[in-house]
């Protein structure tokens, strides 16, 4: 049996939309305002107005060199899709010369930053990459003690310190808050929008809680045989995930049943199965 995933060139599509989505992100709201989110996009930001060097020749050039050396240091060829991106990304922000779309601070942070994340998200969902300053982070870590987040944060931070040395400190107060929501926007893009919830239910009534979670909510159940630690007697847990519109329901069957029981509910940011989305095809 195979599982049938995403051709290769929908990938790429992906690709080419979610770097162009980016681009419209620095050109249109993040270049005009003197703002961004860091990476390398940052120093083209910084570059264009101190130097007059375009981004997109900023882009090509601190990306590909940076793979090269990544290539060099650590061995394996630089993937199909890290390439396609790097040079896409580069070359939208060269074609995409948009209208600074507003001049408002605050609305190019937000509109700025939801963009790039979307974009970034949308090229991380189709397995590709846009080269950046984590081949620098990567490098940081064999150095000093560090983790990859902890180094490109530190990286981005330094960007963003940047902004505030050549332009002004209020702006790279507001380019922290463009990495943050560019931050969430991949997030989303890439996990979903939580619109599930995972409840863990230990309960003295397991048997007549599943039915009736079954009968109310058709929603299926999974029973866990636990033990207390405390008491070192069996303790059953169940687990349940719903909809978000369904979770007062559950709550509200859960303490109908069995006033005493114990209740976790999680986030979930994505379910793939019955009930909830569809997993991918198999042949």
């Amino acid at each position: 049996m195979r599982v049938t995933l995403r051709p290769a060139w929908f990938e790429y599509l992906m690709i080419a939309v979610g770097t162009a989505i980016t681009a419209t992100g620095i050109n249109g709201f993040y270049a005009p305002n003197q703002i961004s989110d860091g990476g390398v996009a940052g120093i083209g930001i910084i570059l264009l107005y101190t130097l007059r060097v375009p981004i997109w020749l900023v882009l090509l050039g601190v990306n590909l060199p940076l793979l090269w050396l990544s290539h060099r240091l650590w061995g394996g060829r630089v993937g199909a899709r890290t390439l396609f991106g790097t040079i896409m990304l580069s070359v939208w922000t060269g074609v995409l010369r948009w209208h600074p779309f507003t001049r408002d601070i605050l609305l190019a942070t937000v509109y700025g930053g939801i963009l790039s994340g979307v974009g970034l998200g949308l090229v991380f969902r189709a397995r590709g990459t846009t080269g950046g300053t984590d081949v620098v982070a990567r490098f940081l870590t064999h150095l000093l003690p560090v983790s990859m987040g902890q180094a490109m944060l530190a990286i981005d931070f330094f960007i963003i310190a940047g902004f505030g040395v050549v332009f002004s400190p209020t702006l790279a107060m507001y380019s922290l808050i463009a990495l943050f929501i560019s931050s969430q926007a991949i997030d989303l893009v890439q996990e979903g929008s939580g619109f599930a919830r995972a409840f863990t239910i230990i309960t003295g009534e397991p048997e007549r809680l599943a039915q009736a979670i079954l009968r109310e909510l058709g929603r299926g159940v999974t029973r866990i045989e636990g033990t207390g630690v405390y008491s070192g007697l069996p303790r059953p847990i169940l687990l349940v995930v719903v909809s978000r519109s369904e979770v007062t329901r559950l709550k509200e069957l859960i303490y109908a049943l069995d006033p005493r029981a114990f209740v976790v509910v999680g986030t979930v940011h994505e379910v793939v199965g019955e009930g909830f989305r569809r997993p991918p095809r198999e042949e």
